[in-house]
């Protein structure tokens, strides 16, 4: 009988088979263990490093947003009216849309949150000023701190910047101009004495140019008509000018280019919000940016009438608000004294640092704005425990407001 044959009537032998013993199996699920350990922890650090670098660079391109278009704001703020500063600047603005008061506010009439408390010292008034500081008159439930508003107004025309003289007296539906060379039907004018009033600077009237209006004539009247004509808003009245009165016109809502005179400021939620006082836009209340936690400005002033900057200062004192906006002769000098501003947010993270804890946290106690200043003119902002789990980062810019470096 050959090798490897079987006998007759006898089952085959199966071959050796070797398994796993169960110290064997023990390590392999250890050794799996550790690797997917391994893998999770590079994952979820690599998930930590993305969120964190997202959150900051979301945080940073928001931030860089909004100061590109508070920076556009300052630099072309006083467009359009700026030349005539030494009878404009401080005048009382009245101004009415479809029949409706909306310039001076109101009674019962408050601007909406965050802009409720804003005041300029009289309740419901606001008068003109290239750019203005409303120190500490919104408290954002974010910070839970006051942080300061931006008043801005501008002209857009882009077609008749000088101010227009009046050739005779204004009726209630037409002005008389020695000029009406780039005026349009649709046309919003400003229009201010050169006559002050007898407690300083007079009141100034926004009206609309008439769609009938032929520009073809290049001088002579101007039928007034439309969404912001009113022959009388409140106190002040067409008839009321004097011959020495001056139109300016300051943009075309209907073209797309209206004027700027808007709010600036922090509201809850981290949103920097513009409302705009002439509600050419809608709705009025817009929002420019979020993740701010902080807004802060201080004024650069001219001393001596050279033009060029010479100091910075607080909104406080002979700068606060209501010392600007009570209508003066002197708050009018005060304002062209004004060439520059600097502006200063705070922007904070969506969330807190996923690797942060109360102990150890990624922020300082103290955050610092204008620091360059001075103790004097810098503004520290201290965070709790809870504050300085996020994320900050703090953006400077410095505007030089060019048609107020222009005046003489």
């Amino acid at each position: 009988m050959s090798a490897g044959t079987s006998r007759p009537g006898q089952r085959p032998r199966r071959g050796h088979q070797a398994g796993l013993t169960l110290v064997e199996l023990l390590v392999a699920l250890l050794i799996c263990a550790f690797i997917t350990l391994a893998v999770v922890g590079v994952l979820g650090a690599g998930e930590t490093s993305r969120r964190r670098t997202l959150d900051g660079g979301d945080t940073l391109q928001v931030g860089a947003h909004a100061m590109s278009q508070l920076d556009r704001m300052l630099r072309s703020a006083g467009s359009g009216y700026a030349q005539s500063a030494s009878h404009l600047f401080g005048c009382r603005l009245h101004a009415v849309r479809s029949g409706t008061q909306i310039l001076p506010r109101p009674a019962g009439s408050p601007l909406p949150a965050p802009f409720a408390a804003v005041s300029t010292g009289s309740s419901g008034v606001f008068r003109l000023a290239p750019a203005l500081i409303a120190a500490g008159q919104t408290t954002p439930d974010l910070s839970g701190r006051a942080s300061d508003v931006l008043i801005l107004m501008s002209g857009q025309s882009g077609q008749s910047e000088m101010p227009m003289g009046f050739a005779g007296d204004a009726s209630a539906t037409t002005l008389n101009l020695d000029s009406t060379v780039g005026l349009s039907g649709g046309e919003l004018l400003l229009i201010g004495d050169r006559q002050p009033a007898a407690t300083g600077t007079a009141p100034c009237l926004i009206s609309e140019v008439s769609a009938s209006f032929d520009a073809s004539a290049g001088r002579g009247s101007v039928p007034l008509a439309g969404t912001y004509y009113a022959a009388t808003v409140d106190s002040a009245a067409l008839t009321g000018f004097s011959v020495s009165a001056t139109a300016h016109a300051i943009g075309h809502v209907g073209n797309g280019n209206p004027p700027l005179m808007q709010l600036v400021g922090v509201g809850d939620g981290g949103l920097l919000a513009t409302y705009d006082l002439l509600q050419t836009s809608t709705p009025a209340l817009q929002a420019l940016a979020d993740g701010v936690f902080a807004l802060h400005a201080r004024y650069g002033i001219d001393t001596d009438g050279d033009r060029v900057l010479d100091r910075w200062t607080t909104a406080s004192g002979d700068y606060a608000i209501a010392a600007l906006m009570d209508g003066s002769a002197a708050a009018n000098a005060r304002l062209r004294t004004i060439v520059a501003m600097r502006v200063g947010l705070v922007m904070r993270s969506a969330r807190p640092d996923p690797d942060a804890d109360e102990d150890k946290p990624p922020t300082d106690a103290t955050l610092t704005l204008f620091a360059d200043l001075g103790s004097s003119l810098s503004q520290t902002l201290s965070l709790t425990k809870a504050e300085r789990l996020f994320r900050y980062r703090t953006l400077e810019i410095t505007v030089p407001m060019r048609n107020l470096l222009m005046l003489q």
